[in-house]
């Protein structure tokens, strides 16, 4: 039997012995049930379980002789078209079962959630999903300020997340400190190219278009995000460790918040505006 074929009806959703049983009735015709189980290598009790099960989904045609039964294929463009429609409603019923489910219990997410010890630290290793998850649901869950301090050195997008913009509908304020780096990528018209100044600017005027305040720093030590002067998400910059190996700290205190938000000011107030920092660039030109 050819392996690769039976992996695929394996993927298709039936088990070892239907699909070994579903090949065998394709290299023969008006088959026995024990020259199936023989053909398919499988008990015969199987092979009977199966062939029934089969005849009853119309897979295969079941034919009474006046001695025997016997089981047949229908033509296989049929039968294709017969599976792909089963498999198509079978998604259609397992998709609208999970919007049923999900209508019911996502009114309970953490409805009733249990009192445990509070964690005041969180650590997140490595380069994952979870970390831009985690920045994402602290954000979506800021009700009046989010301070940012972010030392530009990978990909940027100018387009301003979504829950950022929330933020802004609902009266929040974000404040970002970046620093004047001239040498990462932005998307532009779907491509990604390298930027200098020029670049940077461009950035920023969008951001403040859309309701960003911000600065130009020319250092930022750390990327860093207060959330309501309540928590500090810390993402460890080191450019000497490859992102994978990186780590990041969140801290839920409102002391450590309150102080990192003190030094977000200080760095705030020697930092230029988008206006100084065109005129001292020009002025390098």
């Amino acid at each position: 039997m050819n392996e690769e074929i039976l992996k695929n009806l394996e993927s298709l959703g039936y088990t070892q012995y239907e699909s070994k049983v579903f090949y065998a009735l394709f290299t023969g015709d008006n088959m026995t049930t024990t020259e199936i189980a023989k053909k398919a290598g499988i008990p015969r009790s199987s092979a009977y379980e199966i062939l029934k099960n089969f005849a009853h989904q119309g897979i295969c045609n079941e034919v009474e002789t006046s001695s025997v039964v016997r089981y047949q294929l229908p033509d296989p463009k049929v039968l294709s078209d017969k599976i792909e429609k089963d498999i198509r409603e079978s998604s259609l019923v397992k998709i609208s079962n999970l919007k049923q489910s999900f209508e019911v219990l996502e009114p309970l997410y953490h409805s009733k959630e249990e009192k445990r010890q509070k964690i005041d630290v969180e650590l997140i290793r490595g380069f994952n999903a979870h970390r831009n998850l985690k920045f994402l649901d602290l954000l979506r869950n800021t009700k009046e300020e989010v301070l940012l301090m972010i030392k530009l050195e990978g990909n940027v997008s100018e387009s301003l997340d979504e829950a950022a913009t929330k933020l802004y509908s609902r009266g929040g304020v974000i404040k970002s400190i970046y620093e004047a780096s001239y040498d990462f990528k932005v998307n532009l018209n779907g491509v990604w190219k390298k930027v200098g100044s020029d670049g940077l600017l461009k950035i920023c005027k969008e951001f403040e278009k859309q309701g960003e305040m911000l600065r130009i720093s020319e250092k930022v030590f750390q990327n860093m995000a207060v959330f309501d002067k309540e928590t500090v998400f810390v993402s460890l910059v080191d450019s000497s460790l490859p992102k994978y190996n990186r780590s990041d700290i969140i801290v839920h205190n409102k002391n450590y918040a309150n102080s990192m938000a003190e030094y977000f000011s200080s760095v705030w107030n020697y930092s230029f505006t988008t206006a100084e920092f065109e005129k001292k660039m020009g002025t390098k030109n």
